[in-house]
């Protein structure tokens, strides 16, 4: 026992005059007149501050990834946010939960958000995945990543790249906003033309024309974004 809380506990209770009690170093001076004096109660002794070690505060990438292990730790159902739509963080944090016996389920959007959803798989070839990263976590080697970053591996890196393009056309399929955007920037487009009519026929249809050209540019755009999307993720199947 340290002499730090030998001291505690002798000065947690009444001692005698002579401070038998106590170990050397440690004895309560006997006051004028030879009367004893009470020494402070276990409560304010309990209640007195005690140093705390700070440790430094996590880092973003140490605190997403504590994150997932904790939720595969307890839940069967793992449930990954980016509040700024990143589909690179979101395909490493699943591909880490791939690693745990996870399955990818679904990705939905709501505005920027994007949801990645995983249910743990119950199959053989799952559990025996989980136990090797589980051995791999004991030697301190991380599943698939390089420690303290989001980074893959360049061995995992092309897994990695396929759950991207497969988060990312799953959340363009679910954009629950693609038709009020067409009716927005429409409206936009016709209300700036009646607004610059008072400037002259001309200048009012060459704007709206040009404001209609870009936005069907930037859905073309879109569309063929999908497309080489889903044509990468069939070659995958495929393989």
């Amino acid at each position: 026992m340290s002499v730090k809380r030998v001291h505690n506990r002798c000065t947690a209770s009444m001692v005698s005059l002579s401070g038998a009690n106590c170990p050397v170093g440690h004895t309560v001076p006997t006051p004028p007149g030879g009367t004893t004096r009470a020494l402070p109660s276990p409560h304010s002794a309990r209640t007195a501050p005690r140093d705390r070690i700070r440790r430094p505060p996590m880092k973003r990438t140490e605190r997403l990834i504590t994150d997932v292990l904790r939720q595969i730790a307890s839940r069967d159902v793992v449930v990954l946010e980016d509040p700024r739509g990143s589909t690179r963080r979101l395909a490493a944090l699943t591909y880490t939960a791939l690693q745990y016996g996870f399955q990818y389920k679904e990705t939905t959007r709501t505005g920027r958000l994007l949801q990645v959803r995983l249910v743990r798989d119950l199959s053989a070839e799952a559990r025996e995945r989980s136990a090797a990263t589980l051995a791999r976590l004991a030697e301190g080697r991380t599943p698939g990543l390089r420690p303290g970053t989001l980074k893959p591996l360049p061995d995992e890196a092309p897994a990695v790249s396929l759950l991207a393009a497969r988060i990312e056309f799953d959340a363009m399929s679910d954009d629950p906003h693609r038709g009020p955007k067409a009716v927005f920037v429409t409206a936009a487009v016709v209300l700036t033309a009646l607004l610059l009519i008072a400037a002259g026929w001309q200048s009012a249809l060459l704007t709206g024309a040009t404001m209609g050209v870009l936005f069907a540019v930037y859905l073309r755009l879109e569309i063929l974004r999908k497309r080489r999307l889903a044509r990468r993720l069939r070659r995958a199947r495929r393989r």
